[in-house]
């Protein structure tokens, strides 16, 4: 039992709110000193400081004081009455809001790197216009947002609609999220100060952890991005915070709207993210039932609690059976059910390869998450490391126990989830975003960790302790903004790269329809600069620009229904914004249509990367694949025909590849290349008439073939035999860095 946080002495009323009295500890009975009561600490810091403040009051307000004047003056006692750690915590808490804002609008302008934050935002959109699921034109397909199922004529996103509800309560009152982000994130610093309070009963070691949370890199980052990671621990601490309230006020009216709101609060947490609050809540959860049953109100704590998860079950209840079709189903995996929690073969979505994931893969999750967690959360390593250092010297109660077991249960069950390997090994962004995964640690750790480095604060009086602690947070200083540094740095490159892409795809002349060929094949990835509006008014709600998904001959239906824009294909490398120093280099070419019996088009192949030891060029439709060997040093080049056959041997001519020699006295400067040898034909699966281009090398270094460039070319047999075919006519622009796409096909 900690000496600091007797279950017995109770919270008091001055934990209801961030008022109280100026000194570090709230009061309660302490185990270490006589019983402190609330009167006797109103009486030594109230009176004086309320009959000045009536007076001050009365004396402008002369003596008629109206409504109005006499809510002022309440309102100015009570902020009068805050204790100085509340008023510092409110402080920190305006410039986290200030800061989230800040960096919404500076830093990520056009979404981070992480695009779920798509699917958030179209889902608020969606709401904030009056719809519960954004509406799905025809094709579908060719308009999905990213990770979005089709039915019923509308998208069924991934997530559950409660987080996305918030920001469109800010886009319907406010017109715009950033006040939902400012909200958040201050919600984020008073919530965690009241936790502390309840948890330590000590402000001191209340405000200190509101500090680690507000100045943690992880959390300032992600308080600019429209995720669920944030109001989840919001929710999760709420939840926590109502459980003890309620506890340490059985039977009470107080107690009981306490437990209500702990209710309320988990439901819509466990609607967002079910396994982090399974994970981190059970013990919680045991804890107080232990509690409730010991003091012979466990039935009255579980109505109560009840209560309140009445609300947040119905409308999740309903909105899965308006999504999936059934109450239990979650949309989460309506589109892909391979993702989903344990080990096997997994899938993000159904055009992934599929990934063997198992509990050496979790183990590497994991770890790489804590690794950064170390530098991402203020203080993560010595917190850690002073928490353990409490825990030994028994420094924790009840609940505080519960909570450091949930966060060792936490990271036990983030074993099983695939979606943290993906996001560490596969994709790698929580390098540049933060392990956001683990978010929820920081509640553990923030709480926990405050405690020891507060004993270790007020015991080093001797020199030794002063200078270890000097040099402890000298360091988490320097660390804390190194990360700060980078992210900002490395986000900003990364925004810098849209912004460069924003800028040519909004300076196409009139109205504009963008083809983006995507892998996987959905809007809003690998950049939410390809996201479209509402109700498909453009990118912009202007409708100047609007987006569809290359996929083939379903472009010339597309295009068939914007007869008043001007087509275009925007091509983009698969590593895109994968990191802030990989290939950005993206092109816009014109789009024709051409039909006839036949239509030819020109196909150009820049030499593979360096180091590869072969490369074949593949032409693929109706079933048949030609193979052609090219030169790893050169170029290649070839006439297409097409026509309503397919593809054969016949249809590829003048097909040469160069070796990157020069020859003296040639045209070009090149030699005249060499023709490409006879093609190896093969049957492959798929009948569609349209025509894929694809460039396969194998490198030097051993290894297995890779793709790194295809391009499709739309192509539909029309009856009689004739063709239509939507290719690129003329090159309009290019923005990025690094190598440019290989493949270029131009219509003759």
């Amino acid at each position: 039992m900690s000496r600091a946080n007797e279950a017995g002495g109770g919270a008091g009323s001055a934990l209801d709110d961030l008022s109280g009295e100026a000194g570090g500890e709230v009061p309660r009975q302490e185990a270490i000193g006589r019983p402190v009561s609330q009167a006797s600490a109103e009486s030594s810091a109230g009176p004086s400081a309320e009959s000045s403040t009536e007076s001050g009051v009365d004396a402008v307000a002369g003596p008629e004081v109206s409504a109005a004047g006499r809510a002022f003056g309440g309102v100015w006692r009570r902020a009068l009455g805050v204790s100085a750690a509340g008023r510092y915590v409110a402080v920190l808490a305006v410039l986290s809001a200030a800061a989230a804002v800040l960096l919404r609008h500076h830093l990520f302008p056009y979404l981070s790197v992480n695009n779920d934050e798509v699917i958030y935002l179209t889902q608020a959109r969606a709401l904030a216009g009056g719809h519960l699921f954004p509406t799905a034109p025809d094709p579908a397909a060719s308009y999905a947002p990213w990770l979005a199922a089709v039915s019923d004529g509308h998208f069924v996103l991934k997530y559950t609609p409660f987080v996305p509800a918030l920001f469109a309560l800010g886009l319907v009152v406010a017109g715009s999220i950033s006040p939902v982000l400012a909200v958040i994130a201050a919600a984020v610093v008073i919530v965690t100060y009241l936790l502390g309070v309840e948890l330590a009963g000590d402000r001191r070691v209340a405000a200190l952890a509101a500090t680690l949370m507000a100045f943690s890199p992880l959390v300032i980052i992600e308080s600019a991005l429209v995720l669920s990671y944030l109001p989840v621990l919001v929710l999760l601490q709420l939840t926590f915070l109502g459980l003890l309230r309620g506890m340490r006020r059985a039977g009470r009216g107080q107690g009981a709207l306490a437990l209500a709101g702990a209710g309320l609060a988990v439901g819509v947490a466990a609607a967002v993210r079910p396994y982090d609050v399974v994970l981190l809540l059970a013990p919680v959860a045991v804890w107080a039932g232990v509690t409730a049953r010991r003091a012979g109100r466990l039935g009255w704590a579980a109505r109560w609690t009840a209560v309140g998860l009445v609300l947040p079950a119905g409308i999740l209840l309903a909105y899965n059976a308006a999504a999936t079709g059934s109450p239990f189903q979650l949309p989460f995996a309506l589109l892909e059910p391979d993702d989903k929690l344990g080990f096997g073969r997994r899938r993000l979505y159904p055009s992934d390869g599929g990934h063997d994931f198992g509990l050496g893969d979790g183990l590497a999750s994991v770890g790489d998450h804590l690794w950064l967690l170390g530098g991402w959360a203020c203080g993560g390593v010595l917190l850690a490391v002073a928490a353990v250092v409490a825990a030994a010297r028994r420094r924790f109660d009840g609940p505080a126990c519960a909570l450091g077991l949930g966060t060792l249960l936490f990271l036990v069950g983030y074993l099983g989830f695939w979606g943290a390997w993906n996001a560490a090994e596969l994709w790698g962004g929580i390098r540049y975003v933060g392990p956001f995964y683990m978010i929820p640690v920081l509640i553990g750790l923030v709480h926990l960790g405050a405690r020891g480095v507060t004993d270790l604060a007020r015991w080093s009086r001797r020199r030794a302790a002063w200078a270890c602690t000097g040099a402890g947070g000298a360091g988490v200083l320097g660390l804390t903004t190194f990360i700060l540094v980078g992210a900002v740095d490395a986000n900003a490159a990364m925004t810098g790269h849209d912004r460069d892409l924003a800028g040519m795809l909004h300076g196409l002349p009139g109205r504009s329809l963008v083809l983006v060929a995507a892998s996987p094949p959905y809007l809003g990835h690998p950049s939410a600069v390809t996201a479209n509006g509402p109700d498909l008014r453009g990118a912009d709600g202007t409708g100047d620009l609007l987006f569809a998904v290359s996929r083939g001959v379903a472009d010339l239906t597309v295009v068939a229904d914007h007869p008043d824009r001007t087509p275009y294909l925007l091509r983009m490398p698969a590593a895109y914004n994968r990191s802030p120093g990989s290939v950005t280099r993206s092109r816009v070419d014109a789009l024709t249509l051409a039909t006839g019996r036949t239509a030819e088009v020109e196909v150009t192949v820049d030499a593979p990367p360096a180091g590869t030891r072969s490369a074949q060029l593949l032409v693929e439709a109706g079933g048949t694949r030609l193979a052609y060997q090219v030169s790893v040093d050169g170029p290649s080049r070839a006439r297409l025909i097409i026509d309503g056959d397919g593809v054969d041997a016949g249809d590829v001519v003048d097909a040469v590849t160069f070796s990157g020699g020069e020859a003296r006295g040639a045209p070009t400067g090149r030699d005249p290349g060499d023709p490409l040898a006879a093609p190896k034909i093969t049957r492959v699966s798929g009948a569609g008439t349209s025509i894929t281009v694809s460039l396969v090398v194998t490198p030097a270094s051993g290894g297995r073939a890779r793709t790194v460039d295809r391009q499709v070319l739309p192509v539909l047999v029309e009856r009689g035999g004739d063709v239509a075919v939507l290719a690129p006519s003329a090159h309009v622009d290019e923005v990025g860095e690094g190598r440019r796409l290989p493949i270029r096909i131009t219509l003759s």
